[in-house]
């Protein structure tokens, strides 16, 4: 038996225990046993202390009690919606100047796009789990809505290059290219049947992007039918966007006597390089093996180049490059093809091709500029490419299931935007050194874990783990302290 001061101190659903002449209180509970036939004892939480002067609490009793009551509690993603309100605030500001009533829904579109490179129908969805619902709490977006007001905005083409126009600057040069957007709408009237990468024939538009070869940026878009030869859209493109020092960087299937002359006509500045067995082409230099033949050298990406001019007249220049290093790989990929591949390689073949190996002819109508920047603007053809692999394949923007041409048009912008932020955020890996450890898309992985957290109408920046929160502070990326 205890002692009548401590049990004074017994209440219901509960147990007094004595543990090396301390007396402790427990809460108790009972539960069928199945086996037994019986109730069976379970022990509970300890409640506290009893001692002759009093009952003392524990202190995890006492925690518990001042921990306030969970009434409502919502988690929505933050960090990469935050970073675009933020970080991107300069396009939010253009549009906010030109769209005036319809910014916020743009912004939110292409966040859905660029994070989740969602249809319409997912858009409301994201919206109410990203932290945009809370910064835009009077927004309301539907499946219906969405799509109507998708069909809105691309009427209006005018304001939509107006927004456009904010990103081109006088003083640059600009890369122009053109990719295929498939769709089997039958109401859009400008979309013709063509080949797409896999061979089926189905209907398409071109699109036409520019890129700033200053910002490493695309700057403009616009879609033309798809029966139009690209070429024919170029200038129309140039004069619309306002462009100043349009360049047409083509690839090697693009040069005939039918493209360059369409390009003369509709006096558009272009480089265009010939394949290696163009009968053009001037070998002489590199046949010499005397480098005193080539007109001169640069240094390119930590590789000399050198290269030989001619005057092909009707005030172009045909440039023939040469990399040796470039020219010692293919010699021995050609060499170790003809061990793998006899068939269809041997050694008389390597004679004839030996002197075009590691070479580059280009053609071009830019006479005032000299040999290493035409290199240097061929080579930024790379990153159009990339950025034509950004937009249908990480942004999964090559084909659209839009009913008509003015929602083909709106659709269009908002994948834009969104492209226009990966490629400020692929920037800013580049500026502080990340780029080699992580991906734009690593990054948007990272930041989209970043939570908030509403505790009884209180918001909570939520627990970020270790290497998010290392690629944060390498941003330098300040998150609210709530």
């Amino acid at each position: 038996m205890h002692p009548e001061w401590v049990l004074k101190h017994k209440r219901p659903k509960t147990e007094i225990r004595k543990i090396k002449n301390n007396y402790y209180l427990y809460e108790i509970s009972s539960k069928w046993d199945p086996e037994k036939k019986r109730a069976k004892k379970i022990t509970g939480k300890l409640l506290g202390k009893i001692t002759p002067e009093g009952f003392v609490e524990s202190s995890k009793r006492k925690l518990e009690k001042q921990k306030p009551k969970i009434t409502s509690l919502s988690v929505k993603e933050f960090g990469v919606s935050y970073f675009i309100t933020e970080y991107l605030a300069e396009s939010i500001d253009w549009l906010k100047g030109i769209f005036k009533e319809d910014w916020q829904k743009i912004v939110t579109l292409a966040y859905g796009r660029l994070l989740f490179h969602s249809p319409i129908k997912n858009m409301p969805f994201h919206f109410l789990n990203s932290f945009l619902s809370e910064k835009y709490p009077n927004l309301s977006l539907t499946d219906k809505n969405i799509g109507e007001f998708i069909r809105l905005l691309g009427i209006n083409r005018e304001k939509i290059t107006s927004y456009l126009k904010c990103f081109i600057s006088d003083k640059e040069h600009i890369l122009i290219d053109a990719t295929n957007i498939f769709t089997k709408s039958e109401h859009i009237l400008s979309a013709k049947y063509g080949y797409n990468n896999k061979g089926f024939y189905i209907p398409q538009v071109n699109l036409i992007f520019v890129f700033s070869l200053t910002n490493h940026f695309p700057v403009y878009y616009r879609i033309t039918p798809g029966n139009i030869r690209e070429i024919s859209s170029f200038k129309l493109s140039i004069k619309e966007s306002g462009i100043k020092q349009g360049v047409v960087v083509a690839d090697k299937g693009f040069y005939s006597k039918e493209n360059i002359e369409l390009l003369r006509k509709e006096g558009l500045n272009y480089i265009v390089p010939l394949r290696r067995n163009n009968r053009k082409i001037d070998y002489r230099a590199i046949k010499s093996g005397d480098k005193r033949e080539f007109t001169g050298y640069f240094k390119f990406q930590k590789r000399y180049v050198w290269y030989s001019v001619k005057d092909s007249g009707n005030k172009e220049l045909l440039v023939t490059y040469l990399d040796e290093h470039l020219r010692s790989m293919e010699e021995k990929d050609y060499l170790q093809r003809i061990e793998t591949h006899p068939e269809e390689y041997d050694i008389e073949k390597f004679y004839e091709k030996q002197f075009s190996f590691g070479s580059l002819s280009i053609i071009t109508n830019l006479t005032e500029l000299n040999p290493q920047t035409i290199y240097e603007y061929y080579k930024g053809r790379i990153k159009v490419e990339q950025m034509f692999d950004v937009f249908k394949n990480l942004l999964v923007a090559d084909r659209t299931y839009m009913q008509n041409e003015k929602s083909l048009e709106g659709w269009m912008f908002i994948n834009t935007i969104a492209l226009q932020w990966y490629y400020k955020i692929y920037q800013l890996l580049i500026k502080k050194e990340l780029l080699s450890k992580y991906s734009v898309k690593d990054f948007l992985i990272h930041l989209s874990e970043i939570k908030q957290v509403r505790i009884n109408g209180k918001w909570h920046l939520a627990e970020i783990n270790s290497k998010t929160k290392r690629l944060i502070e390498k941003l330098n990326i300040d998150l609210p302290i709530t």
